[in-house]
């Protein structure tokens, strides 16, 4: 497999794994960015009761 070929498949399998949206439609979607917040909030909250156990 040459070095092109290579590349060629990293490039395919990252545009792959992003989402891109159709268009920006200059709005701030408040529902989207709390659904993205809670959960990471929620993984911080683990994180740091785990690391306070160990203490």
């Amino acid at each position: 497999m040459t070095h092109l070929e290579i590349a060629n498949l990293e490039h395919a399998g990252r545009s792959a794994f992003a989402w891109t949206p159709e268009g920006y439609d200059g709005r701030t979607h408040y529902g989207a960015v709390l659904t993205a917040i809670v959960p990471a909030l929620g993984i911080l909250a683990a994180a740091a009761t785990l690391l306070l156990a160990i203490l």
